[in-house]
């Protein structure tokens, strides 16, 4: 049996590492690891999780963009594997936690206080002037206070933003999301019954916006080794960084519509051409004379907008 060293001999060591007395520089790559939670991924699996994560950052920002009306940056920052046995025991008030239901397991998205509320505000036209000009101590009372209804809808709107695209490339459901009111509403990983799984695949995403920076952190369920393709996926979205910023002109159209030869030769300025039925408003997304997408004609904020319901798959090369 090895005794165990004394003290000379552990600083003789840490002044090797260190590179003292002309020894060689050591550089350790050590990842901090907490192993009370067992590990489930591989570190193969993780970096393909974390690769598929940055190329959903596109996504992530025009999902927001189209909730949030201000310049922000979101940069993901992490993912990792944790446990949710006490997840939320020292929660701190007031609090910014949103459930959702993945195949009957708890999800959460944790958030600060202060920029949730501030992007809540832009999302409802507050403007950044309008929130300087309130009382001198309103920063103080939106750090403490709660939500009030309507914020907490679109406090929901944003957090369901992130998550929507972060749900297709990540292969999970979102369903039930709730913004908690109260510390119940956010429940237990137990919730999902006798067969319920702590595990839970943690992202963290850095958000820039409206003078602040902050973190939003996502506890998703469900995920396993044999559920996670290791491979490259054959078709890649991912676009090349030189043609990044080549615009693309996109068409929406309305259904089209067939009229008699003998009507078109008599058109004249003020005639109505009927189109789709009144209730319909569906349209489709074309890039040059390809149609690239199906979508539904609707409104953000108060612009006209369409909502994409379909991604159509390319059309077969000729060969």
């Amino acid at each position: 049996m090895t005794s165990q060293l004394n003290p000379k001999e552990v600083q003789a060591i840490a002044d090797a590492m260190a590179g003292g007395d002309g020894a060689t520089n050591l550089v350790l790559d050590v990842t901090e690891r907490d192993f009370r939670i067992p590990r489930r991924l591989s570190l193969e699996v993780i970096k393909k999780l974390d690769a598929t994560l940055r190329n959903s950052v596109p996504s992530l920002k025009r999902s927001l963009q189209s909730v949030l009306p201000a310049e922000f940056i979101l940069e993901p920052t992490g993912v990792r594997e944790m446990t949710a046995i006490g997840l939320f025991e020292n929660l701190q008030l007031p609090f910014v936690v949103a459930r959702f239901e993945s195949e009957g397991a708890p999800g959460w998205v944790s958030w600060t206080q202060e920029p949730a509320l501030a992007c809540v505000q832009a999302a409802l036209g507050m403007t950044e002037t309008a929130l300087k000009d309130g009382d001198d101590n309103s920063d103080v009372e939106d750090e403490e206070r709660e939500f009030s209804f309507i914020e907490r809808r679109v406090l929901g709107r944003l957090i369901e933003a992130i998550l929507e695209p972060l749900s297709r490339m990540f292969k999970f459901d979102i369903d039930d999301i709730l913004v908690a009111e109260k510390e119940d509403d956010i429940g237990s990983w137990e919730d999902a019954g006798p067969d319920a799984d702590a595990h839970r695949l943690c992202i963290d995403l850095e958000l820039n916006a409206l003078g602040t920076t902050s973190t939003l952190t996502l506890y998703l369920p469900g995920f396993h080794s044999k559920d996670v393709e290791e491979e490259e996926e054959a078709t890649s979205t991912e676009t090349p960084s030189h043609l990044e910023d080549i615009p693309v002109e996109m068409r929406a159209l309305f259904d089209m519509v067939e009229v008699p030869l003998n009507q078109l030769l008599d058109l004249e300025v003020g005639d109505i051409l009927p189109l789709s039925p009144t209730r319909s408003t569906n349209l489709t997304i074309n890039v040059g004379d390809e149609p690239v997408a199906r979508g539904q004609l609707g409104r953000n904020f108060e612009r006209l907008a369409v909502r994409v319901l379909e991604v159509l798959d390319p059309p077969d090369p000729e060969i």
